[in-house]
Order: C-alpha cells, then sequence, then structure tokens
C-alpha cells in the first residue's frame, strides 16, 4: 500500500513548524557588532569574569575588574541589569565580550555600592551606578533643573539633570541664586534611562547622609550609649535630624 498524501492542512503545519524553527534557529545565532548597546541581565559571577545573558541561548562576558570597585569589590551579583556596549566577538566560538557602562538599581531601589565606580565603561568614561554617589560641575542652569556634567565624563553622555524639585532649595526658588556654571556639585544617580539620560539629586544625597548619621547614633545607643536620666555621660539627640529624625526615632524605639 502507497503511502497516503499529507493533506492541505498538514502542509500549512508542516511549513508553520518550519519557519518557527527556523526562526528560533536565526534568534541563537543572533549576531552582535562591536560598538552595539545592550541590555543585560547577570546570570554568573566567575573568579575573573561575569557572565550575562543576551536572549536566545547567548551569554556575553564582563572582565570582573570593569564591575568592581577601585578596593575589588563586586558591583553586581545575579539578577543585575547592566547596561552595556559590545566591545568584541570572537565569531569562532560566538563569545561576546562586553564592557559595562550603567549598573542598574535593584527594585527596591538599591544600589550595589554608595560610591561611584572609578574604573572606566566604554570610552574610558566612568561606569555610572544607579544610587551612586558622584561629583561633577554645573554647566546649565534651567527654570525645570541644573544640568551637571560628572567628574571624569565629557559631553552628552556624563551630563545629568538635577529637577528642580531634586535640588535641595526652597520651593519656588529662583536656582540662578543658588547654583552658578563652574560649581562644583556633589550628587545621587536617580536613574539613566535606556537612552542614557542620567537624572540626578542633590536632596536625596542628603537625605541619605542624614539617615546614616541617625542609623549611627541610633546604634551607638543600642550599644550601650543610653539615655537614662542617671547617665551624666549620654549625649542628647542630634538636633540636625528634623522630621526625618523623628519618624526613624520612633521606629528605632519601636
Amino acid at each position: 500500500m502507497s503511502p497516503s498524501r499529507p493533506s492541505a492542512a498538514s502542509k500549512e503545519s508542516f511549513a508553520s513548524l518550519f519557519e518557527q524553527s527556523e526562526g528560533a534557529g536565526k534568534q541563537r545565532r543572533r549576531q552582535y557588532h562591536t560598538g552595539e548597546t545592550v541590555e543585560v541581565t547577570v546570570v554568573a559571577v566567575a573568579r575573573e569574569a561575569v557572565f550575562a545573558d543576551l536572549g536566545g541561548k547567548q551569554e556575553g562576558m564582563f572582565e570582573r575588574v570593569a564591575l568592581s570597585d577601585g578596593d575589588g569589590n563586586l558591583r553586581v551579583s545575579v539578577g543585575s541589569r547592566v547596561s552595556a556596549v559590545v566591545s568584541g566577538v570572537d565569531f569562532a566560538t560566538g563569545q561576546v565580550r562586553l564592557t559595562p557602562v550603567v549598573v542598574r538599581a535593584s527594585d527596591d531601589g538599591d544600589s550595589a555600592s554608595p560610591l561611584a565606580v572609578s574604573s572606566p565603561a566604554a570610552g574610558g568614561a566612568p561606569l555610572l551606578v544607579e544610587g551612586a554617589r558622584v561629583k561633577g560641575k554645573v554647566t546649565g542652569i534651567e527654570r525645570y533643573g541644573v544640568f551637571v556634567q560628572i567628574a571624569g565624563t565629557s559631553g552628552r553622555s556624563g551630563r545629568g539633570l538635577v529637577p528642580t524639585a531634586e535640588t535641595a532649595t526652597p520651593r519656588a526658588a529662583d536656582l540662578k541664586k543658588h547654583f552658578t556654571v563652574g560649581q562644583e556639585v556633589e550628587a545621587k544617580i536617580l536613574n539613566v534611562d535606556e537612552s542614557g539620560k542620567i537624572r540626578l539629586s542633590i536632596a536625596a544625597l542628603r537625605v541619605d547622609e542624614e539617615r546614616g548619621q541617625f542609623e549611627s547614633y541610633a546604634k551607638g545607643e543600642r550599644s550601650g550609649g543610653g539615655n537614662d536620666k542617671g547617665d551624666k555621660g549620654a549625649k542628647p539627640a542630634p538636633r540636625n535630624f528634623g522630621t526625618l529624625g523623628d519618624l526613624l526615632a520612633k521606629k528605632v524605639k519601636r
């Protein structure tokens, strides 16, 4: 008995399966090019390298030192999101080498470190870490905020905006009375979007400093600093904490 011919519906099904498998194959074989910008997620950390998921069952590799601070502490962990540039491709093995540009803050808003990374990123500029403390110079003052060129960078890729609400100035204040072009300032990197726009905050940095001071004080109280009436050496609570200090104090007492 000769085999029956496949029906028209079967032919369409075979064609559909073939297209899907071919498309999946193309995704797995995607070619990356030097200079291409990618958004990746860290999937593994080794002694000298950090590996990231490129999608389509492909992985990229960072040199560990490029994601470490000056003391060798790693700025990322498995699950961290990183904006990077393809720095090279080994076409024989398919290995994609990456250079980090931005380390994204985690979902809870915490960054890998409170300090800016000193190791160079793409173009020799410092690696930007969301949540990091950076220094820079005021390059422009507008009604809606202050532009700051982050130290170690040049051009628009390293220029961030401190929106009016994040300048730590009184409401409706004239920013030109509080800032001057060329003035050195410190700020916190709140966000770097996928287009490279950097949002900074001076106010958030001050809140972080105030919180750190209060937590240090509270830690001293819990470890025996004491505030009993009989303790003549007890130090009164600092007065410069304001509302934030009051809220934190209530939390500590609980």
